[in-house]
């Protein structure tokens, strides 16, 4: 198995309007910012009252600092966009399964698979 850790978060908009304003924002900053951060993709459903965030990283320490530099962005995530469910997937380090239960996470380790990387 690998050292990636991603996530699928789903959320409810609540506030369309700071979703519209801060989400290319938001995106940048991590692309900037993150070399860890292997995806970062934002996808709404068809009726666009739901955002589901598709994120990947190389390992536990990129997790961390994703949480770290997301710092100045956590209101958004109780104001713009609800979590309704939030699963992360690898090996997940104490450290930062703290950070990401705080977000609600459920976690799931690898049992059987592989990740091809080209």
């Amino acid at each position: 198995m690998t050292e990636l850790i991603h996530w699928v978060y789903e959320g409810a908009i609540v506030n369309r309007e700071l979703v519209n304003e801060k989400l290319a924002e938001i995106v940048a900053h991590v692309k900037k910012h993150e070399p860890g951060a292997l995806a970062y993709e934002y996808c709404l459903n068809e009726d666009e009252t739901k955002l589901t965030i598709y994120e990947r990283y190389k390992d536990n320490q990129a997790v961390l600092a994703h949480g770290k530099n997301m710092e100045p962005y956590f209101y958004f995530f109780e104001e713009a966009v609800q979590v309704t469910k939030f699963i992360v997937f690898g090996n997940v380090n104490d450290e930062a399964k703290k950070i990401l239960s705080g977000f609600g996470a459920e976690f799931q380790k690898p049992f059987e698979g592989f990740v091809r990387t080209t």
